[in-house]
């Protein structure tokens, strides 16, 4: 199966239809504000030099991931769920028991943006083994 021709520039192309609502946002709602627009000039051009570096680098017809890593993850993302769900029930009901009616928002955002970054580190590991 053949990969399409533009599906390699997918980056590119996601960056500039975000290039594309920034300017028209700006302009629609706040005028001509230059630094938001040069600066999401600037993310669009950097997005795009990686995006060719890579294009032009891959030219063998090798998959990016085989099967082995694909499983590999998916177990990964499993078990590193299950574990998260399991700690904050776990830290759910001992807070409950403590007598705390109330949490504050703040520590779950912390949970779960823990979670995130635990979670990518780890798939960042286990995808290159």
């Amino acid at each position: 199966m053949k990969k399409k021709k533009l599906q390699k520039w997918g980056f590119t192309i996601a960056a500039m239809g975000g290039l594309g609502g920034m300017i028209l946002g700006t302009l629609i709602f706040s005028g001509a504000d230059w630094s938001a627009i040069l600066g999401a000039l600037t993310a669009f051009i950097i997005i795009f030099v990686i995006n060719l570096l890579y294009v032009r680098s891959k030219n063998d017809q090798t998959p990016e991931v085989d099967e082995r890593i694909v499983h590999n993850m998916r177990k990964y993302y499993a078990i590193i769920a299950n574990v998260f769900l399991g700690i904050l029930f776990l830290a759910l009901s001992a807070l409950t028991y403590m007598g705390h009616e109330q949490i504050s928002l703040l520590y779950l955002w912390i949970f779960v943006v823990s979670y995130m970054f635990v979670s990518g580190i780890g798939a960042l590991i286990v995808s290159r083994r």
